[in-house]
């Protein structure tokens, strides 16, 4: 466990070191875009969200199944009941993570039009 906590550290720094250069790099260079360019941009954008729109709907309806299953795991064999409540924590927090991904390509697409 301390190799992974240590990968993941090393990560983290690597994101926000990222996150840095890339946020002062932007600062310094103000990059022009043509109408083709943001034209073709907003087209990507609007399939990576109906994608993104699908899968969602795909992982909110595995999700549904899941925690129905793990509710009557609880409630049939009371000595799985943690166990049961625990994996139904996991999916509604991945699939929070999940929707919230969803809801912010929704925005940037409607932001633009």
């Amino acid at each position: 466990m301390g190799i992974f906590y240590q990968f993941c550290l090393a990560v983290s720094a690597g994101v926000v070191l990222g996150f840095l250069g890339g946020a002062i790099k932007a600062i310094c260079r103000k990059k022009g875009y043509s109408q083709q360019q943001v034209t073709q941009a907003r087209k990507a954008l609007a399939r990576a969200a109906r994608v993104a729109k699908y899968l969602t709907f795909l992982g909110l309806a595995l999700g549904l199944i899941w925690c129905v299953y793990f509710l009557v795991l609880g409630a049939v064999s009371p000595g799985q009941a943690e166990y049961a409540n625990n994996m139904s924590e996991l999916i509604v927090a991945v699939l929070t993570v999940i929707s919230i991904v969803f809801a912010f390509l929704e925005f940037l697409k409607h932001a633009d039009g």
